[in-house]
């Protein structure tokens, strides 16, 4: 009778899809709420599942989240996907998300751990520091803090926005007052990997006990690279996704965040609530537009481009040289190629432009550049070590040296390079004698 039974509930699971309700959490007195999409496992799926919370995007519902959510959900996870902004009427801008207090997460944990189940909060990018600050704004109001086991942020950028081009980037403060524990889904070819270390010292400084797994082979936002739901199954990834890679990255994600469940309610959680520094709590404006800095020697670099040709700075070109960091998913970085090639054949002979392609496939570079035609090399930057020695936190990021070998301006957006105050400042390099 009991192998029956287990038969049945099998069957069940796979026969009914997981359920979805609805949920709606109060926030504070001024009639704010968030509204929650509960997917629940299917029935006869054991009732005694973790509960996962999914602080969904800034970019909102998206096919790849939702279908990884209900995976999760035919392992026996319950599900709640709240969408802050969407809530709190907000419209979807870099600053909103990161101007987002504790309150809204906060209190989605509070409901939550009310049904006294494994619980862990998810979140990616930028949504990554609301989350630990709703993870601390529960601490603060909480007898039991073990009662959450942690967080697990995928691909998180907790920075406070992009600084002038070349310059250390800051860290919000939220980072140095995190001291529950915390999941960290690192992928390989990220634009912040080359800053795991130090956000992993970081989050040990603050008595975070902290956990990094590192994604092979994807980059950022790989999970939202899914353009149609799969309610059913993620086995056919592969399929429907361009990248091998990612379609075995999505389809381990469910694993990989019942995994994280684990590791970290076993962990340290502190009942001491760490001080915020209040300084650094809100972000800072992006700098656009080519920007002047303190002169500094440009790092020297060796790359082949696409021709097999060795590409390098040239210590004895009395002119400029602009050396570019871009990718073939950066909109910004491809809309200013046209207007790089208008600008450099105006300076033949006094103007050089590496266009350093970042973490990419020469095979995939050669394909996508036979829509461009340009004059400079593309030098291809495959572990992202020469873009990391010229510190480059956003893309595209651009510094221009001079003849005395010097960085004197940067941009780390994209810009339209073939203007009169572009042209102005290539002309007052130009008069820099070499060292």
């Amino acid at each position: 009778m009991a192998w029956h039974q287990g038969l049945l509930a099998v069957l069940l699971v796979m026969l009914v899809g997981p359920a979805r309700a609805e949920l709606a959490i109060p926030l504070g007195e001024g009639g704010d709420q968030l509204d929650v999409r509960v997917i629940e496992p299917p029935q006869g799926a054991p009732e005694d599942g973790p509960l996962v919370l999914w602080v969904v995007n800034q970019y909102g519902d998206l096919p790849g989240p939702e279908s990884v959510a209900l995976a999760l959900a035919r392992r026996g996870a319950t599900v709640w996907m709240v969408d802050v902004m969407d809530s709190l009427f907000l419209p979807r801008s870099d600053v909103n998300v990161r101007n987002i207090d504790g309150e809204p997460v906060g209190s989605l944990i509070q409901r939550a751990v009310e049904a006294g189940r494994p619980t862990v909060v998810v979140a990616a990018d930028r949504m990554a520091v609301p989350t630990l600050r709703g993870m601390r704004w529960w601490q603060e109001r909480s007898d039991d803090p073990e009662a959450l086991a942690g967080g697990v942020l995928i691909f998180p950028s907790l920075y406070r926005g992009a600084p002038v081009a070349g310059e250390e980037p800051e860290l919000f403060s939220i980072i140095d007052a995190t001291n529950l524990p915390v999941m960290l889904l690192q992928p390989e070819r990220g634009v912040y990997r080359h800053r795991l270390l130090d956000l992993r010292e970081r989050f040990l400084a603050a008595g975070s006990d902290l956990f990094v797994q590192v994604v092979p082979e994807v980059r950022d936002y790989y999970h939202m690279h899914l353009d149609e739901p799969q309610p059913e199954t993620l086995e056919h990834l592969d399929r429907v996704m361009d990248d091998p890679a990612e379609a075995r990255a999505v389809q381990s994600l469910p694993d990989d965040i019942l995994r994280a469940i684990p590791l970290l309610a076993a962990a340290a959680h502190p009942t001491e609530v760490r001080p915020i520094d209040p300084e650094r709590t809100t972000p800072v404006d992006r700098q656009t537009g080519l920007q002047p800095v303190e002169p500094q020697e440009a790092p020297a670099f060796e790359l082949t481009d696409l021709e097999g040709n060795p590409q390098r700075l040239d210590p004895d070109f009395d002119g400029v040289q602009i050396v570019n960091f871009w990718a073939t998913w950066c909109p910004a970085c491809v809309e200013e190629i046209p207007s790089m090639e208008r600008l450099a054949s105006r300076y033949p002979d006094r103007l050089k432009i590496y266009a350093i392609a970042f973490k990419q496939s020469p095979e995939h570079l050669r394909e996508f550049m036979q829509d461009f035609d340009v004059s400079f090399p593309v030098p291809v930057d495959p572990d992202g070590a020469v873009a990391a020695k010229y510190d480059a936190f956003a893309f595209p990021s651009s510094f221009l040296v001079a003849a005395d070998g010097r960085i004197h301006y940067s941009v780390n957006a994209g810009i339209i390079w073939d203007t009169e105050e572009v042209d102005a400042i290539v002309r007052e390099l130009l008069e820099i004698e070499p060292e």
